[in-house]
């Protein structure tokens, strides 16, 4: 490798720029707020032009690239060397960048007793565990609070594009993590500041704020800069209303180049002491990410007229420049350029050495690379003061953490499989947003053949009752369930699931979703894809079909007159049946048979939907409230739903579960079409003291008055609902379930549009 070419590694760690202030830097008028329209600069106009022509040359570069660069990097080997040194919660990229800034920057103040920190856009929380580390070592009897924000992993309605559903640190943390009102954790919605100063309850500022957000704009990567605004904005007016006097705020931003982050640029410099530029030498050379460092904020008071009218225009941040053009002294405009200047030509030096080294064997320079990256690994360990065996007070004990959704059998590299899944370039594939229909269902094919390939599938006969887990029955003995109710906004689309790998999940609403789908070439025919002659001997076990009598859920008035062929396979053994309506059981209690009841409830013929689970919330909550009233000990219900991935019914089933002795669940076979469903089985009805609980409960929540936009999203709370064994069984069992889904879908559109590949 030409030394010529590599930066000296003491100057990969001096990537600053420190804005000098000037007497003349003085904010105009809050009446001047967002009057003018957006304006420009020419100079950074320029840089912006040349800096996204070199950007250009990687449109074609896809997963080798991505693998080429990560093999490059010169940090390669400090996440390794630190491993070497301490054991943090998670040690991650962001957590070498944000050490990197506090060794860098006095964050933390010398000779306070106490210190509070709040970080936005934080997951995985490698801001809070590298924070943590940092104060064991150098502010030990420091006594610390903490306060966190982000999308929330758990919420069904968030793009995985946008939301870390990785909660390795998130979930055994949970009571310090704020969503909002609407639970979605987006802090772009205009309430969230109020949200948040009403969950902290007595007003009480930070001495640190961290924001390090960022958007998914691989759809427009030359607009990195406007596509973020909207989030950068956020952030600072959160931090800035909940920052204390003389308090630091640490922003990520990416390039200075539009109109808003110029303005913003400057708001900054006129409220801190000191505001710094900062490329961590951890941070990837190549992108054009940057950590803005402000010090000695001047307190809320002082600027609380221009925050009230920033939150008021909210909406102005493209067509309307938050302060004139003329109100921006020069001397500040000619230091933002040069700041530009610098980060800009260190990116595009990063970006032509990648290239150059892209066209060359690796092994030509594969060890002084090598030697590089072990000489640069030990130069951070060195600026960074990290000490050996230091010992980190945990931020929560180990046997709290759990399975994230990302959870992989295989231990595949996650990155690399969120980018084969939802990357826009997979090998030779056009980008998804200029395909046609044909072309689309092969590429999700594709990709979910190499990212999920198939699977030995377990077999009926092997498969036995499953106890209900002792966790699942302990829960339920509690006796504060009405605190477990959690309201937020309606959700829409299920666009991911802490149930469910969301990578699946992106690739099924994908195509599920698209107007080419017609939903009656994926329905269920006469045909029944169970092995219900299984599924009854597992039923009845030793005793005789006849002494068990199936009670099956009439037609609702709106259901289609579509047949059950598993509820006509079942009535073949079970020759004793009935039809009840469970949605009114007035009339109807006494004439229930006295036999051992085996309840059958499809909720998959109520609406004819590839979407079902959303929409038929409300009926099955009545629906089962009725169910529980009728059951006596020794009964067995049947469940049909077509998916268990929201929080809600999730949580439905897992307390149906404590009133029985065991369960199992059963997928169809594999050429059942995408809308089938699951079928639950739960045998021997137990009628523990909790049932009364329970009922009572499912009532609240069946009759529970929410606001238009709102709805009850979780009745169990999702700690409850994770971590032990029926989370497991869950996970596995949707994996599966969706997968099956998607070959079914795939396999019957091609077949329909006679594709061969």
């Amino acid at each position: 490798m030409d030394s010529s070419i590599i930066l000296n590694s003491d100057y990969c760690f001096e990537q600053k720029f420190t804005f000098l202030h000037q007497n003349d830097w003085i904010l105009p008028s809050e009446h001047s707020i967002f009057k003018d329209t957006s304006w420009n600069l020419e100079a950074l106009c320029q840089l912006k032009r040349e800096l996204n022509a070199t950007k250009s040359l990687l449109n074609d570069k896809g997963e080798q690239w991505q693998e080429h660069t990560a093999r490059i990097n010169k940090a390669n080997k400090v996440i390794s060397f630190i491993k070497q040194k301490i054991q943090p919660e998670i040690l991650t990229g962001a957590w070498c960048k944000f050490y990197e800034i506090l060794s860098n920057y006095p964050l933390c103040s010398q000779g306070t007793e106490s210190f509070k920190s709040l970080h936005l856009c934080e997951a995985p929380g490698a801001f809070i565990s590298a924070l943590n580390s940092y104060l064991c070592c150098y502010y030990r009897s420091i006594c610390w609070v903490w306060l966190a924000n982000t999308l929330n992993p758990y919420y069904e309605d968030l793009n995985i594009k946008d939301v870390i559903c990785d909660d390795r640190l998130l979930f055994p943390t949970l009571k310090y993590w704020f969503f909002g009102k609407d639970n979605t954790g987006d802090i772009t919605n205009p309430n969230y500041s109020k949200d948040l100063q009403e969950f902290i309850s007595e007003k009480e500022y930070f001495n640190l704020v961290t924001a390090d957000g960022g958007v998914d704009c691989s759809d427009n990567p030359a607009e990195q800069e406007t596509v973020v605004a909207k989030l950068h904005f956020a952030e600072m007016l959160v931090a800035l209303q909940n920052l204390a006097p003389g308090g630091s705020f640490v922003l990520k931003k990416f390039t200075f180049f539009e109109c808003v982050t110029i303005c913003k640029m400057y708001f900054l410099n006129c409220i801190f002491r000191e505001v710094h530029v900062f490329k961590p030498f951890t941070s990837k050379s190549g992108n054009s990410e940057v950590y803005v460092v402000c010090l000695g904020y001047i307190g809320v008071e002082k600027v609380r007229a221009y925050l009230e009218q920033m939150n008021q225009n909210y909406g102005s941040l493209t067509d309307k420049s938050m302060f004139p053009l003329k109100s921006i002294p020069s001397s500040f405009i000619s230091q933002l350029i040069e700041c530009c200047k610098l980060f800009s030509e260190l990116q595009t030096k990063s970006i032509q050495e990648n290239l150059r080294l892209y066209s060359i064997p690796f092994s030509e320079y594969e060890s002084e690379l090598i030697e590089l990256q072990n000489a640069c690994a030990e130069k951070y360990i060195q600026r960074c003061s990290i000490q050996s065996h230091l010992f980190i007070e945990r931020l929560f004990p180990l046997k709290k953490q759990i399975f994230t959704s990302f959870h992989d059998k295989l231990n595949r590299n996650l990155r690399k499989l969120r980018f084969q899944v939802v990357g826009d370039i997979f090998e030779n594939l056009s980008k998804p947003q200029s395909m046609f229909w044909p072309d689309v269902i092969l590429d999700v094919e594709r990709r979910l053949t190499v990212c999920f390939p198939l699977e030995k599938k377990r077999q009926l006969d092997d498969i036995e009752w499953y106890f209900v887990p002792k966790e699942i029955k302990s829960r339920m003995k509690s006796k504060s369930y009405q605190n477990w109710l959690l309201m937020g906004k309606k959700i829409s689309l299920i666009q991911n699931s802490k149930f469910c790998n969301p990578m699946l999940l992106h690739l099924w609403n994908r195509i599920s979703y698209n107007p080419e789908i017609n939903i009656q070439n994926h329905q269920p025919t006469a045909f029944c894809y169970w092995d219900i002659d299984n599924i009854s001997s597992l039923l009845i076990e030793s005793s005789d079909a006849e002494n068990n009598c199936l009670v099956s859920m009439a037609k609702l008035k709106d259901e289609e007159p579509t047949k059950d062929p598993a509820l006509t396979k079942l009535k073949e053994t079970f020759s004793k049946s009935f039809n009840y309506n469970f949605l009114n059981l007035e009339n109807q209690e006494a004439n229930f048979p006295e036999e051992k009841k085996i309840v059958y409830i499809n909720s998959t013929v109520w609406i004819n939907s590839l979407h079902q689970e959303i929409l038929i919330k409300q009926i099955l909550i009545d629906v089962l409230c009725n169910v529980i009233k009728v059951m006596k000990p020794g009964d067995s219900l049947i469940i049909c739903i077509q998916t268990l991935l929201t929080r809600y019914t999730t949580g439905i089933i897992y307390m149906m579960l404590s009133l029985f002795e065991k369960f199992q669940c059963f997928l169809p076979s594999d050429l059942a079409p995408a809308f089938s469903g699951q079928m639950w089985i739960l045998s021997n009805f137990q009628n523990p003291e909790c049932t009364s609980r329970i009922l009572s409960y499912f009532e609240t929540v069946a009759s529970f008055k929410v606001p238009e936009e709102m709805e009850i999203l979780e009745i169990v709370p999702i700690p409850v609902l994770c971590g032990g064994h029926f989370y497991e069984y869950l996970l596995d069992l949707n994996n599966n379930h969706m997968h099956q889904r998607l070959r079914s879908l795939t396999s019957t559109e091609k077949h329909r549009l006679k594709i061969s590949v």
